[in-house]
């Protein structure tokens, strides 16, 4: 990638192990404005040294942020067994969230390697420096705009709305390519984290190197959790603050002052690696554990807590949407498959252009076989069925004389609905002769990366559409109950129905679910609310339990 397409630096430098006074800034370069304190602490996390290689994202003040490419070797007893550095740069954050500095990675990851075992050399680092340094000029023009201004409506949202930007050069780096990873690693936990986030509240997660997964878990959150266009229009202008969590990637012990002083309306997901910040419940509002990944054993899914200790579980419609999320996911994998193998097959006929399939990927992704199997162990982490929901399951099964509720049935095709014409992967499909190889066979690392796009484009549409017909459905329930009092008038208190609930692709029966509702309500539209139903069932007027 050519130097001119990268955000420019305002600082590089390189941070080694000093056996007299430990972490140490060996080399820098940086521009007046760039605030390079503490941050040997940022570039080199705790526990880093059990990898030989990662990379580090973090905030630095409110003008940068920050990324850091480490790698180790091994050395004699004299730089106890080991020897390490990690080459750091930090751009301007008005390039947007990561400010891009992603692009900067591969060339910061190669440096690391290269200067691990000469650490004396600093050719490498300086003629970076000088074909990368952001110019007088940009700063200017960054200062001008601000790290932050883009808000409800604005830019800002360009990146989640329009595909991530997955297509560009360098893009194997991209953060939003680990989602299969998250979507592995979460399962059905990623909606009430994703519910979590969307209330603004702080997140922390807690887990072990390599920071670079956790890293693009945080910046995946966030992205999940931002206000659609859709959401922003129909939301107060004073809600502008909202639209999207703060990021503050990888904290540590040196971060807690920052991290007690964070209390925007926005929130903010940050990971770490120090055991101590989870212990700080004053610090976070929800704490993610994240378990290792070990080769060999078995899986474990991350804990999820609040505060004062609340154990955070996925409800049995999240298990419905996740299972039907990852079906879906399946098919559209079979599709391009399918697809591309059809074009290459035509690619062999005599030039008879009736010989192109004429099948679209919205007719494709639905000619497959039925619910692929999946992993039993999804139920540890779902809040078991409530006795008003086994009553009522129960009593429309003898109703119905043994057939398929209606009301399960407009459920489950409500959240099929949210899978649907996603125009981004028609471009997916388009053109398979850009992703095969040179004897036709496809390559497996660009294959992993093509699935991995995929899964970026279906998961942000899926999300975002879920945010968009909670936040507009509210809207509308807010204007009606408002429309029903005298002029200038509004209600106390908006009741809101068990069917609206589900309308927003939540579950009646989970009590959590209904907090996050008038937490929702509270939030983006400054007024209370009540939750009718759900949790009591009454059956021709009797209350059954």
């Amino acid at each position: 990638m050519a130097h001119g397409d990268m955000p420019p630096l305002a600082a590089l430098f390189q941070v080694v192990f000093d056996q007299k006074v430990g972490y140490t800034i060996a080399w820098k370069r940086s521009l007046p404005d760039a605030d390079l304190g503490g941050i040997e602490y940022k570039c080199l996390p705790s526990g880093l040294h059990s990898v030989e290689s990662d990379l580090v994202y973090f905030t630095q003040g409110q003008l940068h942020v920050g990324i850091s490419a480490f790698a180790q070797e091994e050395a004699d007893s004299e730089h106890r067994n080991a020897r390490f550095c990690a080459i750091g740069a930090l751009v301007s954050s008005a390039h947007g969230q990561l400010g891009r500095c992603w692009l900067h990675a591969a060339a910061l990851k190669k440096l690391a390697r290269q200067l691990v075992g000469n650490s004396d050399d600093k050719t490498a680092l300086d003629s970076y420096w000088k074909a990368c340094q952001q110019t007088n000029e940009q700063g200017a023009k960054n200062g001008r705009h601000g790290p932050r201004v883009d808000g409800i409506g604005s830019t800002r949202l360009g990146e989640s709305q329009h595909g991530l930007k997955l297509d560009a050069e360098g893009v194997a780096d991209h953060p939003a390519l680990y989602m299969p990873a998250l979507l592995d690693c979460f399962g059905p936990l990623i909606f009430p984290l994703c519910r979590a986030s969307l209330l603004r509240k702080r997140v922390l997660m807690l887990g072990s190197p390599p920071v670079q997964r956790n890293c693009s878990m945080v910046y995946i959150a966030s992205i999940l959790s931002s206000l659609p266009r859709t959401a922003c229009e129909v939301l107060p202008a004073d809600t502008e603050p909202l639209a999207r969590t703060d990021s503050l990637f990888s904290v540590g012990i040196s971060d807690i002052p920052l991290l007690s002083e964070a209390r925007s309306r926005a929130g903010w997901i940050a990971t770490t690696t120090d055991d101590i910040l989870g212990e700080k419940q004053q610090l976070w509002d929800i704490l993610v554990e994240l378990t290792p990944k070990e080769r060999g054993s078995a899986k474990r899914w991350p804990r999820l807590r609040t505060s004062d200790g609340q154990a955070i579980q996925a409800t049995q419609r999240d298990l419905r949407k996740h299972r039907l999320l990852r079906g879906e996911l399946k098919r559209t994998r079979h599709a391009r498959t399918r697809y591309r193998d059809s074009v290459e097959l035509d690619g062999q006929q005599a030039g008879d252009d009736d010989q192109t399939p004429l099948m679209r990927s919205a007719t494709l992704l639905h000619d497959s076989e039925g619910h692929q199997t999946l992993r039993g162990d999804e139920d540890e982490v779902v809040e078991p069925v409530s006795w008003p929901a086994l009553a009522y399951n129960g009593f429309m099964w003898w109703a119905s004389a043994g057939e398929e509720d209606a009301s399960a049935m407009e459920e489950s095709e409500a959240d099929r609905e949210l899978l649907s014409d996603l125009p981004d992967l028609q471009s997916v499909m388009e053109d398979p002769s850009s992703h095969t190889a040179p004897h036709g066979e496809q390559d497996e690392a660009e294959e992993e990366l093509i699935d991995s796009k995929e899964v970026a484009t279906v998961l942000t549409a899926f999300f975002h559409r879920i945010t968009g017909l909670i936040v507009g459905t509210l809207a509308d329930i807010v204007a009606e109950a408002d429309d029903e009092t005298e002029v200038g008038i509004k209600e106390d208190v908006i009741d809101i129905s068990a069917e609206d609930v589900k309308k927003m692709g939540l579950d009646i029966w989970s009590e959590r679910d209904r907090e996050f509702v008038e937490e929702a309500v509270r939030l983006y539209f400054g007024r209370e609310a009540k939750v009718q139903g759900g949790e009591r069932l009454r059956i021709c007027g009797v209350k059954v339990c």
